[in-house]
């Protein structure tokens, strides 16, 4: 397999801010999808390089099959671009990869996500040997794996990505949850031809560019800002850039204490600035307390809309 055959885009256009799409609920526990086509079409207006759903702030683990497939429709169907669209793939069972790969593939993924298979006891060289079997699946769509050891529990080592990278010429966008300092660290050991995206909600987002990384992966519910602040970043003002993230890295980091508290504040915030007023959760849930949504309100109403 040649670099050039497996993607019709080039690694240079995976870079940037990818936001990632919030699973909102009607009141009877299902889909939203009006909700999901206007957040893919906000991505879209405030001019972001490329879209992403699947991963922790979509809730996946909470989400069927059918429901998974849905998302991955919705959002290719929806995406008014030729910027990339990532589809992280996580399942209950091996054969549910399987078929959600097959999914994402014939929807014209341009970026696969690999989510480990998490059970009881499930280790790092597990989480090797998982990835290991399936990327060969993903064939010739650009793949990577969700390195979230923060907040999955395991993943993997720098060690363990370089393998992989040798193996499978099309293992080259990594997405990643650490910090700046740590991160670094790995970017260092890695082949240049290995793109690093972060997530964690945006935290310490200049300096994750400043230390190498090419991209970030952001829930929606801030993603306008982070744009503006990598604008400023790819014009060499760092010091703008640093200004701007410094006003929001309060709100930040009232979202990013955990996934829960993302899920439970990050989505309200994303849909009060979206003007919806009422926002249903699927259980389970960090229940919102009085404080926790007068807080939401306000940092939306700060934000402004979308």
């Amino acid at each position: 397999m040649s670099k050039k055959k497996i993607s019709k885009f080039n690694l240079n256009n995976f870079e940037g801010i990818f936001p990632i799409i919030y699973s909102f609920f009607n009141k009877n526990n299902s889909l939203d999808i009006k909700a999901i086509i206007e957040e893919i079409n906000i991505i879209h207006s405030i001019g972001a390089q490329g879209i992403a759903s699947l991963g922790l702030a979509t809730e996946v683990n909470k989400l069927t099959f059918k429901e998974k497939t849905k998302i991955i429709e919705i959002v290719s169907e929806n995406w008014k671009s030729n910027l990339p669209k990532a589809f992280t793939i996580y399942g209950n069972s091996l054969n549910e990869y399987i078929k959600l790969i097959d999914v994402a593939k014939k929807n014209k993924a341009d970026w696969i996500i690999l989510q480990p298979l998490i059970k009881k006891n499930t280790t790092d060289e597990d989480c090797y040997k998982f990835f290991k079997k399936l990327i060969p699946l993903v064939n010739e769509t650009i793949v990577g794996i969700q390195n979230a050891k923060e907040y999955l529990g395991v993943g993997l080592s720098v060690k363990k990505i370089k393998k992989l990278s040798n193996l499978f010429p099309n293992f080259r966008v990594i997405k990643n949850e650490s910090s700046s300092v740590f991160i670094k660290e790995e970017i260092k050991q890695l082949s240049r031809d290995l793109r690093m995206f972060n997530g964690r909600g945006g935290q310490e987002v200049v300096d994750n560019f400043l230390v190498g990384c090419k991209g970030i992966v952001p829930a929606l519910d801030m993603a306008d800002k982070f744009i503006k602040i990598y604008k400023l970043i790819k014009n060499k003002e760092i010091n703008k850039a640093n200004r701007q993230y410094a006003q929001i890295a309060p709100d930040i980091i009232f979202v990013m204490q955990s996934i829960d508290t993302l899920i439970t504040y990050g989505k309200r915030i994303c849909g009060y600035r979206m003007g919806m007023k009422d926002i249903y959760d699927r259980k389970p849930i960090l229940k919102p307390t009085q404080y926790g949504m007068i807080k939401a309100k306000q940092i939306a109403k700060n934000l402004g809309k979308f």
